[in-house]
């Protein structure tokens, strides 16, 4: 007895079920690869978060013990000068600052070299001529050589900037991280030390500080570094409260300012700044958000300014450029050419709130795991569903259930996990749901069709004649014989 031939042995690159395991792989991939590159906002997801934080999420609240002293176009006409500004007019700024008695005066400007001191030099030689010739000894020469070392002494910017800050005492300054080892370390008692942070986690990185002139840094109250993050795009979605530099970690302008004017909240401000690696993503402000008073007012009024001193006296002031084409190009979602000085303000009060978005950590695995329910979720309820349409209906609510879920973990606990890959393999592992049902109905299709077309369809025969009227009346009238 021979035994019938096999048909074609099925294999499971060759199983109907494959597209929608393909389908359900890519979102797995997407949610993996998100994971691995640092979290939400993954690939693809730029736009969509920065579309949520800017529209949807509420902007944060105005702040009445923050205020933003500014170096506007108006400021550059008033005084006649270009940017940077001598280091005499900063000192008089900062002398005038001083006189409504703020909290802090927080700095993003970096003093990182001494003034040109050409005509100094030129001075001081003269007045060194002029005692040596004996001149000095006169009325005359005397009163001469008195007037010239006031002039001198009043031209000396970095030593009048370095007054104004001590007159102060609560000036934080800034630093920049640089990638290159041009910059060096600070020493034992600088304001610009490590914080208790660990360095090795920490997403910024550089090689060295370029600090502000030791005169000025010892006179300061603190100092943090001005860097931030910028995705590929060019927008700033993250900001980094610290930076890893020669294995320690150096805190940040807005860190800096925070841990000076709350030190017994420093453990909570330290362990909200260590957050997704020490650069959590930030919640925007409106545009409006920081009170603006311009360095021309603040120059050109006096201590008995009663506007400026309801606007500055024990406030928080962030001294920043704002001018045209002078302030760092950085945007962020939804917004273009924000000053650098207004990040590290809001980006402060973030810290101090606590209101940072979350995208690592247990938040990366809820997001893994979400996506991976949603995915499984559909493959179960697909296989119950007894039409495509049922099943398009069922990947349309779980598709409306991830968003709502996605979008009350990001407003209420700010926790951002990835929206694009559940939605992504939802729309594939139903496209390849659609495909399979509609080759099987196809194929359903055929076979009744070579069922039926194996029995040939009976022709009816036809009725017999009825005989003619005529004929039959003849036929009756035949004799009988």
């Amino acid at each position: 007895m021979t035994l019938p031939a096999r048909g074609p042995r099925s294999s499971w690159l060759s199983s109907p079920a494959l597209p929608r395991r393909l389908g359900v792989a890519v979102g797995l991939l997407l949610a993996v690869g998100t994971a691995v590159t640092g979290g939400a906002p993954g690939p693809g997801e730029r736009a969509l978060y920065d579309f949520a934080v800017s529209r949807l999420l509420p902007p944060l609240p105005p702040r009445a013990d923050l205020v933003l002293v500014e170096v506007d176009d108006r400021t550059l006409a008033a005084l006649g000068e270009r940017w940077p500004l001598s280091r005499a007019t900063w000192a008089r700024a900062f002398q005038a600052l001083a006189g409504y008695r703020p909290n802090a005066v927080v700095v993003d400007v970096l003093f990182d070299a001494p003034e040109s001191r050409d005509a100094l030099d030129l001075g001081e030689d003269m007045l060194e001529r002029l005692r040596a010739s004996g001149l000095a000894d006169t009325p005359a020469g005397a009163s001469l050589a008195r007037d010239l070392e006031a002039r001198l002494d009043a031209q000396d910017g970095d030593a009048r900037l370095t007054e104004a800050f001590s007159r102060l005492g609560t000036v934080i300054l800034g630093s920049m991280a640089l990638t290159d080892d041009t910059g060096g370390l600070p020493v034992e008692g600088d304001p610009l030390m490590p914080v208790p942070l660990d360095a090795d986690r920490l997403r910024l990185d550089a090689k060295g500080l370029s600090t502000n002139l030791a005169p000025l840094r010892l006179a300061a109250w603190g100092s943090g570094t001005l860097n931030v993050l910028l995705d590929g795009d060019g927008v700033i979605r993250r900001y980094p409260y610290a930076v890893r530099v020669g294995g320690r970690a150096w805190p940040s302008l807005a860190l800096a300012t925070a841990l000076r004017l709350w030190p017994e909240r420093s453990e909570s401000l330290l362990r909200v700044a260590a957050t997704d690696d020490g650069s959590p993503l930030m919640r925007l402000p409106a545009p409006d958000w920081l009170p603006r008073v311009s360095l021309a007012d603040v120059l050109a009024a006096g201590p008995s300014s009663v506007g400026l001193d309801l606007a500055l006296r024990e406030k928080t002031v962030f001294v920043g450029v704002t001018a045209t084409g002078l302030h760092g190009q950085s945007s962020l979602p939804g917004q273009l050419a924000v000053p650098g000085v207004e990040i590290h303000a809001f980006a402060m009060d973030n810290l101090r709130t606590g209101r940072v978005l979350r995208a690592t950590g247990l938040v990366k695995l809820l997001g893994l795991g979400e996506t991976a329910l949603v995915l499984a979720v559909l493959l179960w309820r697909r296989g119950r569903a007894r039409s495509l349409g049922a099943v398009v209906a069922q990947a349309a609510l779980l598709l409306v259930a991830h968003t709502a879920f996605v979008g009350w973990l990001l407003a209420d606990p700010g926790w951002v996990v990835p929206l694009l890959p559940a939605v992504v393999g939802v729309m594939l592992v139903t496209v390849a749901e659609a495909v399979a049902r509609t080759g099987d109905l196809q194929r359903q299709s055929g076979a009744l069709k070579r069922l039926f077309g194996r029995f040939p369809r009976e022709v009816p025969a036809a009725p017999p004649e009825a005989p003619d009227d005529g004929a039959s009346r003849s036929r009756q009238e035949e004799p009988r014989h």
